[in-house]
């Protein structure tokens, strides 16, 4: 685990970090997606979106990593249960044993400890750990959680009403259909909150794409 997480650091330093950063400035420039969802870290500097920020879904902990790493968000909220769920309630690769959930958990609270109390790991789930945010208070939200269409327009709708007028909202695997990793139905989720509130829709077209709109 920590290895891992290393590694995706290293990815950010350097001349690396340099281009990075400098294509995520023409896109926002030329108001185009993005190359890579980790390139979502230097868009919230662009944007001056340096509050409080939320990943729903942290698993092991890497994109959390490269949020903490490159932007300058004052807090990011981790959030997952690290909880074992029966397949119908959740069928995704993720969806790991307790054994190995617990192992993740641990790994995360051990790392993430170099980050002080920027850092806030919430072991809860989507609900539960929305009941404890106030409404317009976070400049940024990535949802990587359960991917079915039923769980991805929960969290859009238990999420959408914290983040803040210039908010960046967003998340990953912006795919419908029952795929060798799991049921997904966030593009279709997205798709409806999308045009029911009238916003502008960015892809990153990746293998496993990410999406992202501002709010108004």
């Amino acid at each position: 685990m920590g290895n891992s997480l290393e590694e995706v650091t290293k990815h950010y330093t350097g001349k690396r970090g340099f281009f990075k950063n400098l294509r995520t400035r023409m896109a926002w420039y030329l108001d185009r997606p993005l190359r890579n969802r980790r390139d979502l870290a230097y868009l919230l500097t662009l944007m001056h979106l340096d509050g409080k920020g939320v990943e729903i879904g942290v698993a092991k902990g890497e994109f959390s990593v490269v949020l903490l790493e490159n932007s300058r968000l004052s807090i990011l909220y981790s959030v997952d249960p690290w909880r074992e769920y029966s397949e119908d309630q959740y069928d995704d690769l993720n969806n790991v044993a307790q054994q190995i959930n617990e192992h993740r958990y641990r790994s995360v609270v051990e790392y993430f400890k170099k980050y002080g109390q920027r850092s806030q790991i919430l072991r809860k789930t989507s609900r539960e750990a929305s009941r404890t945010i106030d409404d317009n208070s976070l400049d940024f939200v990535y949802i990587d959680a359960n991917h079915s269409y039923k769980a991805c327009k929960e969290d859009i709708e238990l999420w959408w009403p914290k983040l803040k007028s210039g908010g960046l909202f967003a998340g990953h695997d912006y795919l419908d259909g029952h795929l060798p990793d799991g049921d997904f139905g966030v593009k279709s989720a997205v798709d409806e909150f999308v045009a029911k509130n009238h916003l502008r829709l960015y892809v990153i077209h990746q293998e496993w794409p990410s999406w992202y709109v501002i709010k108004h």
